[in-house]
């Protein structure tokens, strides 16, 4: 599967049409968050980020929040009544636990697989390198950050 890399947010979005969608999570102090953004015809449509404070899903780290994301990625899009979409991901067990390519072993990997088979999108699965400059991957991956943040009140 080839892994994309692209740095410049224009050259990665022209001439792009359907729904794309950037997922990531993040665990920082002990918190998970997760990211994702959405890009519809090559237009930004919107940008998520939150916590997951799950606990079954915590002991999960990061991964966790990866998950978290197409899941959230995935209700969008019956929402808004997307049968399809590419999501673009940076850890391989996204696409792996999805597709079987993994056996799901954990509650929360076997939660996961099963809710992304049943959703009804058809999913084309993209991996990207990680921290390599990919516009759109490291603003999912800043909002996965962003979800880890603690608000004091």
């Amino acid at each position: 599967m080839p892994i994309k890399k692209t740095t410049n947010k224009q050259a990665q979005t022209a001439g792009k049409k359907g729904i794309e969608i950037y997922v990531d999570g993040s665990f920082i102090d002990g918190r998970v968050g997760y990211g994702l953004v959405i890009i519809r015809n090559g237009e930004l449509v919107g940008e998520f980020s939150g916590s997951v404070e799950n606990e079954d899903y915590t002991k999960a780290r990061q991964v966790a929040g990866e998950l978290y994301a197409v899941g959230k990625a995935l209700q969008w899009c019956k929402i808004h009544g997307e049968l399809t979409a590419t999501i673009y991901y940076d850890y391989t067990g996204i696409e792996c636990w999805a597709t079987g390519k993994w056996k799901a072993k954990l509650p929360l990997t076997q939660r996961y697989t099963a809710f992304v088979r049943s959703s009804g999108i058809k999913i084309s699965w993209q991996k990207v390198a990680a921290h390599t400059g990919d516009f759109w991957n490291e603003r999912a991956d800043e909002l996965a950050k962003q979800g880890t943040v603690v608000e004091r009140s």
